[in-house]
C-alpha cells in the first residue's frame, strides 16, 4: 500500500471513530487525521505538479556543479479560496502579536494539539503561554512556508501535503532557502545550492545542535548542509478547515 493510498485509509477510519462524538459532521478526511502522512522509505521522489527544476536547462550546461533535483519552495494554493484571505490576515496579525486570545478565536474549540489527547482552547492558551514550548516561534516559522489544499483541508507549510509517496518522512527534511549549499564536508567549498530539495538523513544519529548534518540526495549524492537549514517533514504544522463559510484551525500538531 503507498503511503498517499495508507493517508487515505487511516484519515476514514478515524473519521468513522470520531462522527459518533461531534454533533456535525466530521469532514473526510478529519482534522488529526490529515495531521499524519506516512508515506513509504525514502526513493526518487515524484514530481508534484509543475516542480521547479533546481536549474533552468538554458543554464544547466554552464554550472557543471549543479545537482539535477525537484525543488518544493513554498507556494500559496489557498490565496484564492473563498474566505482564506481575510482568515490569514487575522492568523498573521494574532501570531506577529502573539495575541493568544485572538489565535484561539481563529481555532475550534476541540483543536488537536498533539497525538497524546492534548486538544482544546484552553490548553492551546496555557501552551501558548510557556516560553519552553516555544509555539510562537513555530508558528513564525511557518508563516513564509505557503499554504496547500486537500479534500478540502488547508494545511500550512505547503510541502505538508506534497511530500512524494516514496519519501519516508521520518528519514527526510526539507532543506530551506533558495541558495543554501551543499558541501562535501563541513566548511568546506559549497559544491552546488540544494534550495527546496528534500534530502534524506538518518534520523538516530541527527542532533539539532550541530553546526551540519550528513544528508543523502535522491540521486544517491552525499554531503553536508547547514542544520539550522533543516526542516524536518513531520515538524509542526496548522491544519485549517471551512465551517459555515469560516475558516478554523482545527490542527496545531507535530509529529505523527
Amino acid at each position: 500500500m503507498t503511503g498517499r493510498h495508507r493517508h487515505r485509509c487511516t484519515t476514514l477510519a478515524v473519521a468513522m471513530m470520531l462522527a459518533g462524538c461531534s454533533s456535525e459532521p466530521t469532514p473526510e478526511p478529519s482534522a488529526v487525521a490529515a495531521a499524519s502522512v506516512l508515506p513509504q522509505p525514502l526513493a526518487s521522489p515524484v514530481a508534484p505538479p509543475e516542480p521547479e527544476p533546481s536549474v533552468p536547462a538554458s543554464t544547466a550546461a554552464e554550472e557543471p556543479l549543479a545537482l539535477a533535483g525537484i525543488r518544493y519552495a513554498p507556494r500559496d494554493d489557498c490565496a484564492d479560496k473563498p474566505g482564506w484571505p481575510a482568515f490569514h490576515k487575522s492568523l498573521v496579525t494574532a501570531i506577529k502579536a502573539r495575541d493568544a486570545e485572538a489565535f484561539a478565536a481563529l481555532a475550534t474549540p476541540d483543536i488537536a494539539l498533539d497525538y497524546g489527547g492534548g486538544s482544546g482552547t484552553a490548553e492551546l492558551k496555557k501552551r501558548l503561554a510557556d516560553p519552553e514550548a516555544g509555539l510562537w516561534q513555530e508558528l513564525s516559522a511557518i508563516l513564509p512556508l505557503g499554504c496547500a489544499v486537500e479534500g478540502g483541508l488547508a494545511a500550512m507549510p505547503w510541502v505538508f501535503w506534497n511530500v512524494p509517496e516514496a519519501v519516508d518522512s521520518y528519514n527526510a527534511m526539507l532543506v530551506l532557502g533558495d541558495e543554501t549549499p551543499l558541501r562535501e564536508k563541513p566548511g568546506s567549498e559549497a559544491i552546488s545550492p540544494v534550495g527546496w530539495f528534500i534530502v534524506g538523513i538518518d534520523p538516530m544519529s541527527f542532533d539539532p545542535k550541530a553546526k551540519a548534518t550528513r544528508v543523502t540526495l535522491d540521486n544517491g549524492r552525499k554531503g553536508w548542509i547547514e542544520t539550522a537549514k533543516l526542516r524536518s517533514l513531520l515538524d509542526y504544522r496548522l491544519i485549517a478547515e471551512p465551517k459555515d463559510g469560516v475558516w478554523r484551525i482545527t490542527a496545531f500538531i507535530a509529529g505523527d
